[in-house]
């Protein structure tokens, strides 16, 4: 059978050894080398043009996609990195150490052992809570930047949400969505850190966007045609809104929305993201114009309309 082997940028060192492996179950083997940023990125143009039945799709659980014209496989990727180290040191902190409820969320990586973290921080006194996952989620505990679900599903029953795994864009994400505090546990650091300062940041940042927002009048709503980032009803919806507060707006249409892309569109003021939330979280800086996530775009219409 001809397959395209799809890899995120850090499992792309293990490409020709996984390929091997499927060219001696007699498939024909091709390999996308598309950047891939998640479980939501599948390649499926790149698979028809190359006539293949199958994607195996590497690193990530497997995400709810609305239409699949070629059969997709997920291989997850979990790590073998210990979570007792750098959880103990997380218990001393002191402000961990007067919470008794906790949340306990991390990503696919790690999401195969959280019920021996869940057993670990009960031995040490704490009441865990994994959450039921969300819509985009496979997995109870699992976050996805997209998906929050399994941390906003325990927020009313603690008094604060630990994540374990690597980076902050996900426990950043999870702060901004809730409001107990969060910390998270970096087991590849070996450090804990709260997200209070992140937050702050975030709601500063959103506020000097909101603020030029008013004062914008040509907006630019960005869309990617990636299958589970593709969303034209929230675009549309977005445009109207917009106009019902008296901006122009059109519609810009991406399979990858970067900053680069938008480099040569100065007729925009303002831009409005409804492809991965990263880009509102993480590469705002990037953009030489103002950039919101859809959420954060509402707040602004009604924050005029409610002036």
């Amino acid at each position: 059978m001809r397959v395209l082997l799809q890899f995120p940028e850090g499992l792309k060192a293990k490409a020709f050894e996984i390929a091997e492996e499927y060219k001696a179950k007699g498939d024909e083997v091709f390999v996308s080398g598309t950047p891939c940023f998640g479980a939501c990125d599948i390649q499926f143009n790149e698979a028809k043009a190359v006539n293949a039945r199958l994607i195996v799709h590497f690193g990530h659980a497997e995400f709810p996609l609305k239409k699949k014209p070629v059969k997709v496989e997920y291989r997850e990727y979990h790590s073998d990195i210990g979570f007792e180290e750098s959880l103990s040191k997380a218990l001393k902190d002191k402000k961990l150490a007067g919470m008794k409820k906790i949340g306990l969320v991390t990503t696919v990586q790690h999401v195969h052992r959280i019920k021996e973290m869940k057993a670990f921080l009960e031995k040490a006194g704490k009441t865990v809570f994994v959450g039921k996952h969300g819509p985009s989620s496979k997995y109870d505990g699992q976050v996805l930047g997209c998906d929050l679900g399994s941390a906003l599903n325990t927020e009313p029953k603690v008094d604060c949400i630990l994540y374990f795994g690597g980076g902050i864009f996900h426990p950043r994400g999870i702060a901004i969505a809730v409001n107990k505090p969060v910390l998270a546990c970096d087991p590849f650091l070996n450090k804990a850190a709260w997200m209070d300062e992140e937050k702050k940041k975030y709601e500063k940042r959103l506020k000097g966007m909101l603020t030029l927002g008013i004062q914008a009048n040509k907006f630019a709503v960005l869309v990617s045609t990636k299958p589970g980032q593709f969303q034209p009803e929230l675009a549309e919806m977005l445009k109207k809104e917009l106009e019902s507060i008296g901006k122009e707006v059109l519609v810009l249409v991406f399979d990858f929305v970067s900053a680069e892309g938008l480099t040569n569109f100065n007729c925009f003021d303002f831009y409005v993201n409804t492809a991965c939330p990263r880009i509102g979280f993480d590469d705002y800086a990037r953009f030489d114009k103002p950039v919101l996530n859809a959420a954060d775009a509402l707040k602004l219409v009604s924050l005029v309309k409610n002036k």
